[in-house]
Parts: structure tokens; C-alpha cells; sequence
């Protein structure tokens, strides 16, 4: 678990998924859409897959047992397998990603590169 609360940047890794990746990770959102009532598209397939820069920010509620989200998930809905998820709210992508280069985990990002961000969230139209 984590005590993080608040604004969490989302970073892309430097490395590009493999074909299989990204054909695993469709196949799961072809399968939660067949479980949507109306079998409406979960989520529209990116175009590319941005590498080494900073995509944009959630806000974290909390954190929470898997068990607990998993019971909660409605049919259709994404539910983790961890031990621990996130809840979140308010996505935002930013319409220029800057370039970054992350860590592994939760890592403070530079004080330029938040304000940097933080002024395109102004022109940023949230996700949902």
C-alpha cells in the first residue's frame, strides 16, 4: 500500500511494449467489453505508444485492498488482480508530453518539470 494522496504523475517507460504486450493488453479490454451490458468500446486504441515522457496525472483517493475493488467492480469494469489498487479520480492526458526520464515506482519529478505540466493542465481537457 502507499499513504500517497493528491495529484500522481503518470510517466511512460523508455521502452517500447513489445507486439505481444500490447496484443495481451487489447485481448483483456476485448474481454471486459464483452462483459459490458452494452458492449459499449472500454476505451478508444491508441494511436502510438509515447515513450520516456511524462502523459499527464490522476488525482489518488486512496488505496484500498484488491479484494475491496475487485467485490466493488461492476460488470465490464476493470478490476485489479494486486494485492493493493488504487482509487483514483480526475485523469488528465496532456496534450504535449514532455520528456522525462522516470523511475520504477513513485518518485518525486522536478520542480521545472511539475510546473512545466502544471501549465498545461490548464489547456488539458480531462479523460471520462
Amino acid at each position: 500500500p502507499t499513504r500517497h494522496r493528491g495529484r500522481l504523475w503518470i510517466a511512460a517507460t523508455k521502452r517500447k511494449p513489445l507486439e505481444e504486450e500490447v496484443d495481451q493488453v487489447m485481448a483483456q479490454y476485448a474481454a471486459l467489453q464483452a462483459l459490458r451490458p452494452d458492449h459499449a468500446p472500454v476505451f478508444k486504441e491508441p494511436e502510438s505508444y509515447p515513450t520516456s515522457c511524462l502523459l499527464g496525472c490522476v488525482d489518488v483517493v486512496d488505496c484500498v485492498e484488491g479484494q475491496q475493488l475487485r467485490e466493488a467492480a461492476e460488470d465490464g469494469e476493470e478490476a485489479t488482480e494486486c494485492e493493493y489498487g488504487f482509487v483514483l479520480d480526475r485523469p488528465c492526458r496532456l496534450t504535449v508530453p514532455p520528456k522525462v526520464l522516470g523511475q520504477p515506482k513513485i518518485f518525486k519529478l522536478e520542480p521545472v518539470m511539475v510546473s512545466r505540466a502544471q501549465k498545461q493542465l490548464r489547456h488539458t481537457i480531462p479523460i471520462g
